[in-house]
């Protein structure tokens, strides 16, 4: 997840950028079911290298308010997530091991909770936050509009905007459900400067999901490991 604070001595906020990014949010809090797939790009610091990107694809699959499933493959290892509405799975295909916490009642909350306390990040969460425009705004900072675009030949709003340590760009589909087509981040406040991509695709609104699919069975073997808090991660 990323979190994006806007301040800046020089504050401009475009009415259209709000608007776009205003219809975005309430179009994910109003439906009922989801699914989409994140194709993510990521950089980090080799000392012979520089920057080398690395990558992750996960698939996503959520049912409002207290149901979702992501699959992960990638740099960072295959791994598969199962919240139930009371708890979060974590399961390493690599390795054939799961671990498990209580969670809260609600996809938000089990996305904010598990990301600041173990560091598991949730592709595409900053827009499912109700308060995503009003964070935005509060802080008063640059957010403009550049018009109209395309992405893999997808029309699209072109949304660019910074803050003290990062710039950050946004794609939102022309559709009626304004759903987010991709997003660039720079850390632009890191000398090496890092970039951070992410690409939805495949978007499916209101599909009928069982609820069957967010309920985790351990496969034959899997090892039972511990959840640790970000802390404690080396």
């Amino acid at each position: 997840m990323v979190t994006f604070t806007i301040k800046s001595q020089t504050a401009r906020v475009d009415s259209t950028a709000v608007f776009i990014l205003s219809r975005t949010t309430e179009s994910l809090q109003y439906i009922k079911s989801c699914s989409f797939k994140a194709i993510m790009t990521y950089d980090i610091f080799n000392e012979s290298l520089g920057l080398v990107k690395h990558s992750v694809n996960e698939k996503v699959s959520i049912k409002f308010p207290d149901k979702m499933k992501i699959t992960s493959s990638g740099d960072k290892g295959n791994r598969s997530l199962w919240y139930n509405g009371k708890t979060l799975y974590c399961y390493s295909f690599d390795n054939n091991t799961y671990a498990s916490t209580e969670a809260p009642k609600s996809v938000i909350q089990t996305i904010d909770e598990t990301s600041k306390k173990f560091g598991i990040e949730f592709p595409a969460a900053d827009f499912f936050y109700e308060s995503f425009i009003d964070d935005l705004k509060a802080e008063q900072g640059t957010l403009m509009f550049l018009g109209k675009t395309f992405i893999d030949d997808k029309e699209c709003f072109h949304i660019a905007g910074k803050d003290k340590n990062k710039s950050f760009q946004f794609w939102i589909g022309t559709d009626d459900n304004f759903l987010p087509i991709k997003m660039v981040v720079v850390y632009t406040s890191d000398k090496d400067k890092p970039q951070y991509e992410a690409v939805y695709k495949d978007w499916v609104i209101n599909p009928d999901f069982s609820d069957y699919i967010f309920e985790f069975t351990a496969p034959p073997k899997a090892s039972k490991v511990k959840l640790q808090p970000r802390e404690e991660k080396k």
